[in-house]
């Protein structure tokens, strides 16, 4: 365990407002402090859109050069994981609707870009999982073409692909027309999506094969799963049974394979339903988005409220890597429906100190928003802003659909501005992170909950994993608070860490008692 004056020392450098001692400047994500990162999958993960991430080629256009590129503004970040969105051939801007789960879409690159990308990842420690869609293909897909081609020639389901898909005589519910043919789809989605008949040998053993390549031949370190809910619709034991075959044989590709699934559900006990089936993290959605827990409690300044969910998620998810977040690209971004800068970082500041691998979308850490109106799908997938000149300088372009072109969308600074401001939300982000990969308790740990003797807008908790216990203070009002730490309760504590919304605020700790600034996190070993 480290000693006091390490400590103390660390402390220090967290008063003067750097980002957990480690400098903005172009230091290849090296840092001064201890960090204590364990080669798991409680990670900080990083959601990407590479369409509209970094562009590399000057075409408009995001790619994975450009992801390569921005490694190490990445590992500077704290981030040690990424999950690129769908990256496979396909005709929407989304890639969602795949046509080929071997090959990169040629305006991300190549499959040599790709390599070449996973290679520069792990050498920086930094996991990257792929987006798997399993619950349908494009209508555009070889196999699709090939199963109506069959249904036209022939007037009757067969041939080699008949099987991969749900066709029907009936017009169902959820299903579009083989035009001509009087045969029907399923397409839950809509019809550039047919979706797959999970219950096919062949299905199977065609997302094996799928598995294979990139998990042993392209070395990726997991799976995002889009849409677990809707792979048998209505019927939530068969999405847990095939989600059960799903991590089976990923796990006898690559014992060390991370799974996490998009179990969109209002429920904490519906989403841990879905543990059952083994995988091994699920999106909290009960904590995202403007009326999830960790916004609604920011906003209320409610420190019981606080306490209470995080022993109620080890209560109810048990030994399991939980996946908070707060935003995503079917949601609207925190700096959209956070009021105010402190309220943005609060957020972020709660959610880092969840148990689990957390998420944050990009453009999350420097306050992207959608804004104006224009909450459509495209407008979630907005450029990066990485320079102070231009919405798309040194990036790209606003994906197609996207009618809006808006500067309101950049509410907060570029990167290369809030890099500059100790103040700023990026800085916040990264002194979040970089306090995770400090102390692996805060990820990990088995939390304790002290509510005695204290005001409503604060919450004292200590999370414990194997030999390391951190005590974690929130303040959530919005004045200034002083909190009584009970030694003879809490141990011989020290001061080792803090997340300051206004960085000109200063904690002042006694030994016995603790005044917070505003809406404040601080961290004692």
């Amino acid at each position: 365990m480290k000693n006091k004056c390490l400590s103390l020392l660390l402390a220090i450098c967290l008063l003067l407002g750097l980002a957990a001692c480690g400098g903005d400047g172009d230091d290849k994500g090296e840092s001064n402090v201890e960090l204590n990162i364990i080669d798991d999958n409680y990670r900080n993960w990083y959601e990407i859109f590479v369409y509209s991430y970094y562009d590399s080629n000057n075409d408009g256009i995001g790619d994975l050069n450009g992801v390569t590129a921005k490694l190490d503004y990445i590992k500077e970040m704290g981030f040690n994981g990424i999950w690129l969105m769908p990256i496979h051939p396909s005709p929407t801007y989304h890639k969602y609707d795949v046509k080929d789960y071997y090959a990169i879409d040629p305006v991300y690159g190549t499959i040599e870009d790709f390599d070449r990308l996973m290679t520069e990842a792990h050498a920086r420690g930094i996991k990257v999982i792929v987006d798997l869609v399993l619950n349908h293909s494009s209508s555009d897909h070889p196999w699709f073409k090939a199963a109506c081609d069959y249904i036209r020639e022939n007037g009757t389901v067969g041939g080699d692909y008949g099987d991969y898909y749900n066709f029907s005589t009936e017009n169902l519910g959820g299903y579009s027309a083989v035009s001509g043919t009087g045969y029907y789809y399923e397409s839950r989605f809509w019809s550039g999506m047919p979706d797959l008949n999970l219950d096919s040998e062949k299905v199977r053993a065609e997302i094996v094969d799928i598995m294979r390549f990139w998990l042993v031949d392209r070395n990726v370190d997991g799976f995002r799963l889009d849409a677990v809910t809707s792979y048998y619709t209505g019927n939530v034991d068969g999405n847990i049974d095939f989600l059960g075959w799903v991590n089976t044989e990923s796990e006898k590709l690559k014992k060390d394979c991370y799974i996490v699934g998009e179990a969109w559900e209002g429920s904490d006990y519906l989403i841990d339903r879905y543990y059952e089936s083994g995988i091994d993290s699920f999106f909290l959605f009960t904590g995202a988005q403007a009326t999830g827990t960790i916004a609604s409690l920011v906003k209320q300044g409610s420190g019981k409220q606080l306490g209470e969910l995080m022993l109620r998620l080890e209560e109810t998810y048990g030994d399991v890597i939980l996946a908070p977040f707060l935003g995503n690209h079917d949601t609207m971004r925190p700096g959209s429906f956070m009021p105010g800068e402190e309220n943005v970082k609060m957020a972020a500041g709660v959610m880092s100190m969840l148990g689990g691998g957390l998420f944050a979308y990009y453009g999350e850490e420097i306050g992207m928003i959608s804004k104006g109106g224009n909450n459509s799908d495209p407008a979630k997938r907005i450029a990066m802003k990485w320079e102070p000149k231009s919405i798309y300088e040194g990036c790209c372009y606003l994906p197609p659909e996207n009618t809006t072109v808006d500067e309101t969308y950049y509410y907060y600074p570029s990167v290369a501005e809030q890099q500059a401001d100790k103040g700023s939300i990026l800085s916040y982000y990264k002194q979040a992170m970089t306090l995770r990969n400090m102390f692996p308790s805060i990820a990990r740990g088995k939390t304790e909950y002290f509510p005695e003797g204290q005001s409503s807008y604060i919450c004292v908790v200590r999370k414990t994993y194997g030999d390391e216990s951190v005590v974690i203070v929130f303040n959530l009002d919005t004045f200034e608070q002083t909190v009584s730490l009970d030694k003879a309760t809490l141990g011989d504590i020290s001061l080792a860490g803090e997340l300051l919304t206004n960085p000109d605020t200063q904690v002042k700790w006694d030994g016995d008692k603790l005044t917070m600034p505003p809406q404040s996190i601080v961290i004692f070993k």
